[in-house]
């Protein structure tokens, strides 16, 4: 029994006089964090983890699996994350702190950009039609008819989002992603959004074709 309790102090001792070692991370991407000075193949613990803690107004996402912690970043800035190792009898025999240094993610061209792209584009080749259309009435009357689009998801992981709209863009849809910010949590979201459809018919058809690939049911919703 002393041994054990010897043994269980040097990790607590370990851990305190570990230095800071800072991770460079880039935001969007999910890393796994898990200690590499405790490594006991036994599952007799309990690890306690805390959320990240970054900037103020930061925002990121995480997953905990047991004995790992899965973290994605998504406002660059300082991070760190805490991990205390308990035995089955709540003692605390080891703890860890995890630092990162999330910087801006400058190697992926965003899929939002590019929609919003292909939307500016899409608008700027109507007006233009208006333009000449009305030409002598001097005018330019914009459609406002509410169109429909089917919503498959909501994401809190750009990340995530992507892989989805992936997914559904090799199964043939016409997949695309929306930021938008949740106020009520506090938080940005992605969406998974398919279509832009001029009438509910064709848009409930797209929906049936999709619910049997999902073994869900999306909801469809107004776009403008």
């Amino acid at each position: 029994m002393n041994i054990v309790k010897i043994i269980l102090s040097t990790f607590v001792i370990l851990s305190c006089s570990e230095k800071q070692v800072w991770q460079e991370v880039e935001s969007g991407k999910t890393i796994k964090v898990f200690s590499k000075g405790f490594q006991v193949n036994n599952t007799n613990y309990i690890y306690k983890w805390s959320k990240p803690i970054g900037p103020k107004n930061s925002k990121s996402d995480y997953k905990i699996e047991h004995d790992k912690l899965l973290f994605t970043p998504f406002t660059t800035g300082e991070y760190y994350i805490v991990l205390e190792i308990e035995n089955m009898m709540k003692t605390q025999v080891y703890e860890e702190t995890f630092y990162f240094n999330v910087i801006k993610n400058s190697s992926k061209i965003s899929n939002l950009s590019k929609n919003e792209d292909k939307k500016d584009k899409v608008i700027n080749e109507n007006s233009n039609k208006i333009n000449k259309s009305d030409q002598s009435n001097q005018k330019i009357k914009y459609d406002t008819k509410n169109r429909y689009t089917i919503q498959v998801a909501s994401w809190t992981s750009l990340e995530k989002a992507k892989n989805d709209m992936n997914e559904l863009i090799k199964l043939g849809f016409d997949t695309y992603i929306e930021e938008y910010f949740d106020k009520n949590n506090n938080i940005m979201r992605w969406r998974v959004r398919i279509g832009s459809f001029e009438n509910k018919s064709l848009a409930l058809e797209v929906k049936k074709r999709l619910s049997k690939f999902r073994g869900e049911d999306p909801w469809i919703t107004f776009i403008k």
